[in-house]
């Protein structure tokens, strides 16, 4: 941004801040070094839960974080009300929490009427949306995905036509309500992200305490079936780094550069692994053994309850698509937009420690 531009500062939304993936996003934000947003040339916005959150954002960055008070993820009337003072809204919440992200919609939609500007949503969903079942069988996809080559959204409505998966339902409904309303969208798609965030509150990953919540229980670490589903991995202050160019994009030309729309699905892989190995790295982890003991999907659903208890589902596919598939993905377009992730095959072996002793610290 030139320093003749008179343009009025961009308001930002950040859902989910409190998040492990949120929180590193809006740290990044806030400390990148990238022109356009270290000009800070930005108002940010947080919707939390309570009072004292938003004072915990308060006593940590001052008047550069404003903190909104809402009832939670179904306060759609002040979600929609926020989302309206705002230019650019970047989703952080559950990516299957269709009502929230439809309300984010008709806000920037509202605010797009009132300025004549743009808008834009930043969308957080999963590459579990491209997974397949390969311990039942139900439906197995052995291809690589490329962000540039191939057309994602019509892969996710053709895998969406055969079975409703509640989170690639609502990244499809953000797209397509998007384009009715005209509102900008860009959605992200990373695949297992660890590695400790930077947030003020959750700092652990998701997955990968999973197992290592089941190892300890258990006395050993489990994997379902033979393990051998592939998936990609990202640390997550790559991913928030990925974060910080998008919208260092929006601020530099309105975000000319980047894709949107149905075109807009943007991956964010940095590294491969099967589960099998997730299980090994997190038995060495917690006892130094790598030994894994293979169990049923049903047996799976007990072990690994947590995360059954989270993505809910009155069957066991969740839980299979989530963490027993495959999920492989080639980040182009965030490759040509200049993301270098730097965090690989050591930082990926760190974080399981990590996350034990999270998981360990969280239980005492």
């Amino acid at each position: 941004m030139s320093s003749g531009t008179r343009k009025p500062p961009l308001r930002i939304l950040l859902t989910g801040a409190t998040g492990f993936i949120g929180g590193t996003v809006l740290h990044r934000l806030l400390t990148s070094a990238l022109p356009n947003l270290a000009s800070k040339h930005f108002t940010l916005t947080v919707l939390v839960r309570d009072a004292a959150r938003a004072e915990a954002y308060t006593a940590a960055w001052g008047i550069r974080v404003h903190a909104v008070v809402y009832r939670g993820l179904d306060d759609l009337e002040k979600t929609t009300l926020t989302a309206s003072q705002h230019d650019l809204v970047i989703n952080m919440t559950l990516g299957f929490h269709a009502a929230s992200a439809q309300a984010l919609l008709i806000g920037l939609a509202q605010r797009k009427a009132e300025t004549g500007r743009g808008v834009y949503m930043l969308h957080l969903s999963g590459a579990s949306n491209l997974a397949d079942q390969p311990v039942t069988g139900a439906y197995v996809e052995g291809r690589e995905f490329d962000d540039v080559r191939d057309d994602v959204y019509e892969y996710e409505r053709m895998r969406n036509g055969l079975r409703p998966y509640h989170q690639r339902t609502t990244e499809l409904g953000v797209i397509d309500r998007s384009l009715e309303l005209g509102v900008r969208t860009v959605v992200v798609m990373p695949p297992l992200v660890f590695g400790k965030g930077k947030g003020l509150f959750n700092r652990a990953s998701v997955q990968i305490p999973v197992y290592v919540e089941a190892a300890l229980r258990r006395g050993q670490a489990v994997v379902v079936g033979e393990g051998s589903g592939e998936l990609d991995h990202v640390h997550v202050e790559d991913l928030a780094e990925l974060y910080a160019i998008l919208v260092e994009e929006i601020l530099e030309d309105g975000g000319m550069r980047l894709p949107r729309g149905k075109k807009g699905i943007v991956f964010a892989s940095n590294g491969r692994h099967t589960w099998m190995e997730v299980a090994q790295r997190v038995a060495y982890a917690v006892s130094g053994e790598g030994r894994v003991v293979s169990v049923s999907l049903e047996q799976g659903a007990e072990a690994f309850k947590t995360y059954v208890d989270l993505v809910g589902g009155e069957d066991l596919t969740e839980l299979e698509l989530g963490l027993c598939s495959n999920s492989r993905s080639v980040a182009s377009v965030a490759r040509n937009l200049g993301w270098k992730p730097s965090r690989g095959e050591e930082d990926w072996i760190k974080g399981f420690h990590d996350d034990v002793e999270a998981v360990l610290q969280r239980q005492k």
